[in-house]
């Protein structure tokens, strides 16, 4: 025994802290979690279906059947002018007219009235044409036939029964029939589903044949009574016509009469006159100017400088003489000089010359002067005219103000006559050219299979309500589960890090579990337990020994299996470890195994025997472990914290580390006690099993006695929610 514990005792040190591994939501852990519940959500989603399929076996099959009109707003122009019934202009208000229309009871009563004659038996097929007494009413028929005969009908009952059966039909029809705008388009969807396929197909094929053949009436009918008020107008028109241009020409006569003359002819002479006048008063006007222009010259320079400003003939051929008496002198004047005598008679000509040419210059300017006054008694001639025949229009138009009002009275009745007549031949056209404004596009064919029900559609939408129920169901139950199902959720819920999860596995006993450790060293469950082991700073070399305690709320959490993993892989480190089993009523790990025990713990705990003689230490796994060798639940209450205390402070004496296999701690008051006696405490948790209210019980539990817990371990997770976690898998 001396060599087991060679080491010596070790230095207490301060409990190391957990980690805090906080986990992530993964969509295929949902998808595996609803795996799980599959059988609701398949039981939820077939039921449905079935119930679905159930209910659209016993409705009655309905048949639609649909024609389709389209309302062209481009009509064929037959004239050029305005129609009488003009275009419309097909905008929502306009397309919810006729959709009114369409429905409208006047529309379907024509309709009942046209199938009636077409087929006598069309409505048999459903129960509308006649109502169905009943059963007090038929009481009340059976006895009042049994106390008066019936009587004869009359053909006011008979009428009114009519009248009965139409309106009973119009609202069935009504019912049936569905009308509605296609998109944005001018097109009009007309549907009717009843029972009887040839039904449906007649009230559709019915319903727009109608409706075309109603507007194109509604037209006729505008167009003849157009046509006929226009025809009585125009003839009323044309007598007002023939009225008004008597008045005129009698009137016209009696003013020539007594004016001597007529409007028009003093129109013309004044447009004559006032010609005149601008033509003469642009001729007193350059007359005027260039007279002055004239004198202006003779004042400055004399009568010579004006010879360029005078043009007779005259005068151009006295200049051209001078012109030419002065060319010869300069001949002569460049060999002789001024007295000789060719030169000198030369002279003599020249000077006969310019008197000549003053005297037509005079003249000339004479006669412009007479020429300016001619202008001006011409233009005073032409004011004068045109003021007298401005005073004659004056007066002719004031005693003409009676015929101008007669002609415009006759203009517009003759006006009113051209237009209503053109229009009369336009109506008269599309009377005879009339259509309508609507056309059918789609007839109405035999439906070949019902519209309603569709079992197959039905029984799908079952199934799908159905797996959207079942989703809803098993989306609940994950929900309002009281269990922790991921490490975030532990932590949150609790505020304690999850210091490791360890993964399910069907071990038969503790020993597979130990052998598939050994086996798979780098496998799930090695590394959980590894990762646990360093959260607790087990056997660091900076630590002291130190006692850990392995707690759980409830039963079957996985506490043994963890010890007895933890112990196992401790051991591997190098570190020396005692597992102490102190659950009593079910001795778990002794029970398993086995051990030859001589001395056990509640020999010690009685004071029977040491701890070196209570220890077994030939376990054959390399960890020593201390239990009952029976299972013995009065044990608990021989118990204290001061004794278990002292015994785990004993044991640190000899091992690395203590490990405490403790019994649950809700059902288990020792468990508190034991609880109280150790370093580290760890609580295990359960996944998908453990109560939250268990879990917040135990930790309250502790609390409330002033005892803190390092950290939790999720226990027994699926191993497909974390096998795709880098945590637990590692290539070699």
């Amino acid at each position: 025994m001396s060599d087991i514990f060679a080491r010596g005792p070790l230095r207490i040190g301060a409990s190391p802290t957990g980690t805090n591994d906080r986990d992530s939501v993964d969509l295929r852990i949902i998808f595996r979690r609803f795996w799980k519940d599959r059988l609701i959500f398949l039981i939820t989603m077939f039921a449905c279906g079935l119930l679905a399929a159930v209910l659209v076996s016993r409705v009655t099959p309905q048949y639609t059947s649909m024609s389709q009109v389209l309302l062209d707003p481009r009509a064929p122009r037959l004239v050029v002018s305005e129609q009488v019934v003009s275009d419309r202009n097909l905008n929502d208000s306009v397309m919810g007219s006729e959709i009114s229309i369409i429905r409208s009871n006047t529309l379907l009563e024509s309709v009942i009235a046209q199938v009636d004659a077409a087929d006598p038996d069309a409505f048999s097929y459903i129960d509308i044409a006649q109502a169905e007494p009943s059963a007090l009413r038929k009481v009340l028929s059976t006895v009042k036939g049994f106390v008066s005969p019936p009587s004869e009908v009359t053909p006011a009952e008979e009428e009114i029964a009519r009248l009965a059966r139409v309106d009973r039909l119009t609202w069935a029809i009504r019912r049936s029939l569905d009308v509605w705008r296609d998109g944005e388009s001018y097109v009009i969807s007309i549907s009717v589903e009843t029972p009887s396929p040839q039904l449906s197909m007649l009230l559709a094929k019915a319903v727009a044949e109608r409706y075309v053949q109603q507007q194109l009436e509604t037209q006729q009918l505008s167009s003849t009574q157009a046509a006929n008020w226009i025809e009585r107008r125009v003839e009323e028109l044309r007598l007002q016509v023939q009225d008004a241009e008597n008045a005129v020409e009698d009137y016209r006569a009696r003013s020539i009469e007594d004016t001597g003359t007529s409007l028009e002819i003093i129109t013309q002479r004044l447009v004559s006159l006032n010609d005149e006048l601008i033509e003469s008063r642009a001729a007193l006007v350059g007359a005027e100017s260039r007279f002055n222009e004239i004198e202006r010259v003779i004042a400055e320079d004399g009568f010579n400088a004006i010879g360029n400003l005078l043009t007779s003939a005259p005068i151009l051929d006295l200049n051209a003489q001078r012109l030419d008496i002065l060319a010869e002198d300069a001949q002569w004047a460049e060999s002789f000089g001024p007295t000789h005598p060719e030169r000198q008679k030369l002279r003599a000509q020249l000077a006969e010359v310019d008197r000549a040419m003053q005297s037509e210059m005079r003249l000339a300017v004479d006669a412009q002067r007479n020429e300016v006054q001619i202008a001006r008694i011409r233009e005073q001639t032409m004011s004068d005219s045109l003021e007298e025949a401005e005073q004659q229009f004056l007066e002719i138009s004031r005693s003409n103000n009676g015929l101008r009002q007669l002609e415009r009275e006759a203009d517009v009745v003759r006006d009113m006559y051209i237009e209503l007549l053109n229009r009369f031949t336009e109506t008269q056209t599309k009377e005879q050219l009339q259509q309508a404004d609507a056309r059918i596009i789609e007839r109405a064919t035999l439906p070949g299979a019902p519209s309603a029900p569709r079992p197959k559609l039905m029984t799908m939408l079952g199934l799908m309500i159905g797996a959207a129920l079942g989703a809803a169901i098993v989306t609940y139950r994950q929900i309002s589960r009281g269990t922790f199902s991921t490490l975030s959720d532990l932590e949150q819920t609790t505020g304690l890090p999850v210091l490791s999860a360890l993964p399910e596995r069907k071990w038969a006993n503790l020993s597979a579990a130990l052998r598939e450790v050994d086996a798979d060293k780098l496998g799930a469950s090695a590394e959980s337990i590894r990762r646990l082991r360093n959260a607790l700073s087990i056997g660091k070399a900076d630590t002291e020994p130190q006692s850990i305690a392995l707690m759980s709320p409830l039963q079957d959490e996985g506490k043994t299996t963890t010890t007895v993993l933890l112990a196992d892989l401790t051991e591997k480190a190098d570190n020396l470890v005692v597992v102490v089993d102190c659950d009593f009523r079910h001795n778990s790990i002794q029970r398993e195994f086995g051990f030859k025990i001589k001395r056990d713990l509640g020999d010690y705990l009685r004071g029977e025997a040491s701890v070196l003689e209570a220890l077994h230490t030939e376990t054959g796994m390399g960890f020593d472990l201390m239990s009952l060798r029976d299972a013995d639940p009065d044990v608990a209450d021989t118990i204290t914290t001061q004794a278990l205390r002292e015994l785990f402070h004993d044991l640190k004496q000899y091992y690395d580390t203590v490990l405490i296999n403790c019994p649950a701690l809700l059902p288990a008051a020792e468990a508190l006690i034991i609880a109280g006696a150790v370093d580290q405490r760890v609580m295990l948790v359960r996944h998908d099993a453990t109560p939250r209210d268990a879990v917040r019980r135990s930790l309250g539990i502790l609390g409330n006695s002033g005892l803190d817990v390092t950290g939790q371990v999720l226990t027994r997770i699926d191993p497909d929610l974390l096998q795709d976690s880098a945590i637990y898998s590692y290539a070699t």
